[in-house]
C-alpha cells in the first residue's frame, strides 16, 4: 500500500519552478509589477549543482479551446481545501502559496480558455462535508451537469457515493494518465476494486499525513538524543518516543498540580486523526483484501493490543501527556490555549498535519522546532508509514464534458507539482528565514511512504476507524469488546460498498 511517490520536490519541481521565475524576471521591464519579489524562490529551494534532475513529467494532453467555458469545481469549506485549491481571498495573494496557486490556475485557464468557478459550501465551524453527496446526487438525478470536478472528505460517504452509479471511473477518464508521478499511486492501489477507481488524488491535493513536531530547544536543554538520528538509523520507535517524552515533564510553577501552565513531553488531541495515524504508523490497517478482492476487517492483532497498551501508558500513567478534547474546535479560550500550547514551549512533542496551517502557525514560534515521521512499531519494521488524511476527487456521472474534465484534472496535477508543491515546502520548512534541511529530509521520508486504507476511507466516521482514540479517551484497553460491538456492522457496510463498486464493471459511458 506504500505510495511509489517519485519525490522530485528538490529536483524537477524545484528546478522548473526556479527556471519559470528567472525567465519571467528576465522578460519583465525594470520597475514593472513582474519585477517584485513575491515569487522569489529562496536559495534553499535550488537543487545542488551536482545533482542530476529528471525531466519534468509534462502532461500529455491535446490542445483545446473551450471558448471561456466555466469549469465548475464543488468542494466543502474543510481543512486544506480552504486555501489550497483557489488560495485564501483574505490574503490578496500575499503568500508564496497563494502566488503559486494563482500561477497554476491562471496558466490552465489561459491554456484551455476556461474560467475556474469554485463553488464552496460551508464555513469555518460548519464545513459542510456531508453536503457533497446530496449535491452530486441531485445533479446526477436531474441530469444538470452542474459540477465538472468535486472534492470530498476522505471519510465521508464514499460507500454511498458508489451507489446508483453517481460517479465516473477514473480509469476511463479521457486524457487522465494515472501513472504520472503527480497522481497518487498508493491511493489507486488501495481504493481500486477490480480495475474500477471512483476516487483519486493528484498533487492539487497536497498530502495530509500526521507528523510529529518537536521542540529542538527542549531536546538541547534536557540533553536528549537527537531524534533525527533515530529516524536515520531506523530506531525511531514508539518506545524511544515514550522514553524521551517521560524525561521532559515538569511542574513549572511548583504548585503540585499538572495543568496548562506546566511542561509536558507530549500533547495530543484524544479524538481525531493524530491518534488514528498511530495504528497505521505501526503497519496495522483496518482492512485487507481477501482472495476474491473483497475488503475484510483485519484489525485484531497482537500488534494492536501491544500498541493500545503502550499508548494507554503514555497518556494515562504519569504526567508526561497533556490531553485535549474536541472542545478545541469551538471558538473560545480552549481553542486559543491549544493553538498556543506548543508554540509557547509547553510540550516536547505534539502531532499535527503540516497541510492544515500548523506550519505557518509554528513558523511564528520564538523557539526552534523540527518535524519527524510518526515512530515505527519496532526497529525491524521496514519503513516509516504515514496515513494520508487529505481529501479525494470525484467526477460526477453527469459531467457535461468528460474530455474537458479529464484534461483539466491532468493539468491541475502537473501544474501543482510545478508550482504549488515547491511553494508549500518553502513555507513549511523555513523558520525565521532559516531553511531546515533536517526536516526536509524527514518530509521526504514522510511523503515517500504515504498510505491509504480502504477501511479508513470507507468507514464514514464509524467507530472501527477510531478504535485507538476512542479506547484511549475511554481509558480502556479492552479491544475485544470494542471490536465485537462495532465490527459486524462495519463489515456489512464494506460488503455493500464492494457490491456497489462492482456495478460499474463493464459500464460504457
Amino acid at each position: 500500500m506504500i505510495k511509489n511517490y517519485k519525490f522530485i520536490i528538490l529536483t524537477a519541481a524545484a528546478l522548473i519552478f526556479l527556471l519559470f521565475f528567472l525567465i519571467s524576471c528576465s522578460e519583465a521591464e525594470p520597475g514593472s509589477a513582474e519585477n517584485d519579489n513575491s515569487g522569489i524562490v529562496p536559495d534553499a529551494l535550488e537543487p545542488e549543482p551536482e545533482k542530476q534532475t529528471e525531466p519534468f513529467p509534462e502532461p500529455d494532453v491535446p490542445e483545446a479551446d473551450y471558448g471561456g467555458t466555466a469549469f465548475n469545481v464543488l468542494y466543502p469549506f474543510w481543512g486544506a481545501f480552504e486555501t489550497q485549491l483557489f488560495g485564501d481571498p483574505e490574503t490578496s495573494y500575499a503568500t508564496e502559496m497563494d502566488d503559486a496557486i494563482w500561477r497554476r490556475n491562471t496558466k490552465i485557464e489561459g491554456q484551455l480558455n476556461i474560467s475556474f468557478n469554485p463553488i464552496v459550501r460551508g464555513e469555518r465551524g460548519n464545513d459542510a462535508i456531508k453536503e457533497m453527496l446530496t449535491l452530486v446526487r441531485q445533479s446526477v438525478m436531474a441530469g444538470d451537469g452542474a459540477y465538472d470536478l468535486v472534492f470530498i472528505h476522505p471519510m465521508a460517504d464514499l460507500g454511498t457515493f458508489a451507489q446508483g452509479q453517481l460517479l465516473r471511473d477514473w480509469n476511463k477518464m479521457p486524457h487522465v494518465d494515472l501513472s504520472k508521478p503527480y497522481w497518487n499511486q498508493s491511493l489507486k492501489d488501495t481504493l481500486e476494486i477490480n480495475g474500477i477507481l471512483l476516487y483519486a488524488s493528484n498533487d492539487v491535493i497536497i498530502p495530509s499525513p500526521s507528523v510529529m513536531y518537536f521542540n529542538k530547544e527542549l531536546v538541547r536543554d534536557y540533553n536528549l538524543p537527537d531524534p533525527y538520528d533515530y529516524v536515520r538509523d531506523g530506531s525511531w520507535t514508539w518506545d524511544k518516543f515514550s522514553e524521551m517524552a517521560k524525561q521532559v515533564t515538569r511542574d513549572l510553577n511548583g504548585d503540585g498540580i499538572f495543568d496548562e501552565n506546566d511542561l509536558y513531553g507530549f500533547s495530543i488531541l484524544l479524538d481525531g486523526s493524530p491518534m488514528i495515524s498511530m495504528m497505521h504508523a505501526c503497519d496495522q490497517y483496518i482492512t485487507r483484501f481477501d482472495e476474491e478482492g473483497m475488503p475484510v476487517i483485519d484489525i485484531m492483532s497482537e500488534k494492536l493490543v501491544s500498541l493500545i497498551d503502550m499508548i494507554y501508558d503514555l497518556v494515562w500513567t504519569g504526567n508526561q501527556t497533556f490531553t485535549w478534547t474536541t472542545d478545541i474546535w469551538s471558538e473560545g479560550p480552549v481553542r486559543e490555549l491549544h493553538e498556543n500550547f506548543f508554540p509557547k514551549g509547553h510540550a516536547l512533542f505534539t502531532p499535527g498535519s503540516p497541510s492544515h496551517g500548523a506550519s505557518e502557525q509554528y513558523r511564528a514560534m520564538e523557539v526552534d522546532f523540527g518535524i519527524l515521521p510518526y515512530p515505527k512499531y519496532t526497529g525491524t519494521q521496514e519503513k516509516y508509514i504515514s496515513l494520508n488524511h487529505a481529501g479525494l476527487m470525484v467526477i460526477p456521472q453527469d459531467t457535461k464534458n468528460p474530455e474537458m474534465a479529464g484534461i483539466v484534472t491532468e493539468l491541475l496535477g502537473a501544474e501543482s507539482l510545478r508550482y504549488t508543491i515547491p511553494a508549500y515546502f518553502d513555507i513549511l520548512l523555513t523558520h525565521k528565514g532559516v531553511r531546515d534541511d533536517d526536516s526536509l529530509e524527514m518530509m521526504e521520508i514522510i511523503f515517500g511512504n504515504i498510505v491509504y486504507d480502504f477501511g479508513y476511507n470507507f468507514s464514514n466516521f464509524t467507530n472501527i476507524a477510531y478504535i485507538v482514540p476512542r479506547l484511549i479517551a475511554q481509558q480502556s484497553t479492552n479491544i475485544a469488546s470494542f471490536y465485537e460491538s462495532n465490527a459486524p456492522s462495519v463489515q456489512r457496510d464494506l460488503d455493500a460498498a464492494f457490491r456497489n463498486i462492482m456495478e460499474y464493471e463493464g459500464l460504457d459511458y
